[in-house]
């Protein structure tokens, strides 16, 4: 998402701020529908190609319908600041499997692919979150720890730090939730990724 192109003046960021990009006509729509008095009653994520989106039931006078809304920045701070849960907790790890590949595919861009790779080695063990340190364990890296690991690690931190607030603060899931959906999300990314990419030292190149 381009913020300059959304921002072009003070009113749009404003706007843009507190609704989301012009270009939003899902949302909008929904929030149309919500305030005619139109309530959420569950969400699930599926994932149509590369265009992951979220099929939502709605309930108007004992009638269902369902809407589908493309995945975007402003559908998920929509959610985080309604505090709009996933049907269940296993479709809450796909959630955030998919905002932690976005949070981690800026992190590689900003840092480089090895650099991140090396980090999440060395550092999610440490951490000790039981099955993203497992993942984390095979992951083929040639490069040890120096200093730029050391300065990306503060910027993981505040992703996880920022995933675990909008789990536990926005959606209200107890400590024990919030440490179990982030750690499977993470572990989730790490398999799906290192696969990709060739990264899994348990698989030879």
């Amino acid at each position: 998402m381009d913020h300059l192109e959304m921002t072009r003046d003070w009113n749009s960021l404003i706007r843009y701020a507190l609704e989301g990009a012009e270009g939003e006509p899902f949302l909008r729509s929904l929030k149309a529908r919500l305030r005619t008095g139109s309530q959420v009653v569950s969400v699930r994520l599926e994932n149509v190609g590369e265009k992951p989106e979220y099929v939502l039931f709605l309930s108007l006078h004992k009638q269902l319908s369902e809407m589908r809304v493309p995945h975007s920045e402003a559908f998920t701070s929509w959610s985080f600041d309604t505090g709009t849960r996933m049907t269940d907790e296993q479709q809450e790890q796909a959630r955030f499997v998919l905002l932690l590949g976005e949070h981690l595919a800026a992190l590689a861009s900003d840092v480089g692919l090895d650099v991140l790779m090396s980090l999440l080695s060395n550092h999610l063990p440490a951490l000790g979150a039981p099955r993203s340190s497992e993942a984390a364990r095979r992951l083929r890296s040639a490069r040890r720890a120096d200093s730029a690991v050391q300065r990306a690690t503060e910027k993981l931190d505040c992703v996880l730090v920022g995933l675990a607030r909008a789990l536990g603060r926005s959606l209200k899931y107890d400590e024990a939730t919030t440490g179990r959906v982030l750690d499977g999300a993470l572990a989730d990314w790490i398999s799906q990724s290192s696969r990709t990419l060739g990264l899994d030292a348990s698989h030879p190149l």
